[in-house]
């Protein structure tokens, strides 16, 4: 059984180490190349979860790549080696680009075990876009590293053109994502799992706010359930704690032209919880951000819920409310229990 639940198709002998001269021509690179090449799947449950308790305040150090030759060509450009998609990082890019994307899905996964489908996409984005990628080669220096014409350079060519920045770090991303297929190629025994440590460590920060109110999530009380045992979202516990007839609790859009995710960069929708009735108009009770409006006014509703001192207050008026309406009945000679509509408390499982 390979390690680190590693299936690879072939296991080769890395390839002998070779001068700088032997790379002189396209024809006599290509089988060597080739012959590296050993195709790793990467398991889902070798890579953990990220914790706050381990993520790195300074980034790893950048791994090797074993193999001179997948050296290299990953710090070569196409335009560079006659565009021989074997001499120059193409190819070496297009794999690791499949590979960060299948590392990133899997520590998402493992961290995140409820996330939506959508939303796991958008952070997975959020990790491999080129301007992440592009600042780490920057970072670990890969652009002064690696052979590409002068046009791309930050100065580009004395006398001639220059690259758009996007251009520019469209490049740079790709030399991040051919070094990644470099490093794993170049080590069919412990590539994946190099690889894979060192992309938790470089991410982890990135994600750090995500983490931070997953584990916080973790740590608060059992959520409410209904009578059936399904959980209470927190517009239905906000409901059944201080709604009564005659109350009216409402969720509003608030302004959010500038609000955008820290993370994604996305827009957010900002939405407001109000209230009316109990002796209040138009009562903001809480608001809350997120990338739908659903989330967002739920985040309201839960804020609204936190504020206990508030809350208490709303539903002891309920309560005085039901304790003389109980009253009122009873002189009028009525039996108990009323048979009438459940109320709100009934149907959710007796949450207040």
């Amino acid at each position: 059984m390979p390690k680190h639940g590693l299936i690879p198709e072939e296991v080769s002998e890395p390839p002998s180490k070779r001068a700088k001269s032997d790379f002189a021509s396209s024809a006599s690179q290509g089988p060597a190349l080739e012959s590296a090449t050993s195709f790793q799947i990467p398991s889902l449950h070798a890579n953990t979860k990220w914790t706050l308790a381990t993520i790195q305040r300074t980034r790893p150090p950048l791994p090797d790549i074993l193999d001179p030759a997948l050296r290299k060509a990953a710090l070569t450009h196409p335009g560079k080696a006659n565009n021989d998609p074997v001499a120059s990082y193409e190819r070496l890019e297009w794999i690791g680009d499949a590979y960060l994307e299948l590392i990133a899905s899997s520590f998402i996964y493992q961290t995140f075990p409820t996330l939506p489908a959508g939303k796991s996409a958008q952070r997975r984005e959020m990790l491999i876009r080129n301007t992440t990628l592009g600042e780490f080669s920057v970072y670990y220096g890969l652009d002064k590293m690696a052979d590409i014409p002068e046009e791309f350079n930050m100065e580009g060519r004395v006398g001639g053109t220059n690259a758009s920045q996007k251009v520019r770090v469209k490049i740079l991303g790709d030399l991040f994502e051919a070094y990644v297929g470099g490093v794993i190629l170049s080590d069919p025994a412990n590539g994946i799992q190099r690889a894979s440590d060192w992309l938790k460590a470089l991410w982890g920060p990135l994600m750090a706010e995500y983490i931070r109110e997953e584990e916080k999530k973790a740590k608060k009380p059992e959520q409410k359930q209904s009578a059936s045992g399904q959980t209470l979202d927190p517009k239905t516990v906000l409901e059944a704690t201080i709604g009564a007839r005659g109350v009216k609790i409402e969720y509003k859009d608030l302004p959010s032209k500038n609000l955008k995710d820290r993370g994604t960069k996305l827009p957010l929708f900002a939405v407001g919880c109000f209230m009316t009735g109990w002796g209040e108009t138009n009562l903001q009770l809480g608001y809350g951000s997120a990338l739908s409006k659903k989330e967002a006014g739920q985040k309201a509703a839960q804020m609204a819920l936190d504020n206990k001192k508030l809350l208490k207050k709303f539903a002891d008026k309920k309560a005085e409310m039901k304790a003389a309406r109980e009253a009122q009945l009873q002189q009028a000679g009525v039996t108990f229990p009323l048979k009438e509509k459940p109320s709100a408390q009934e149907t959710t499982g007796g949450v207040l």
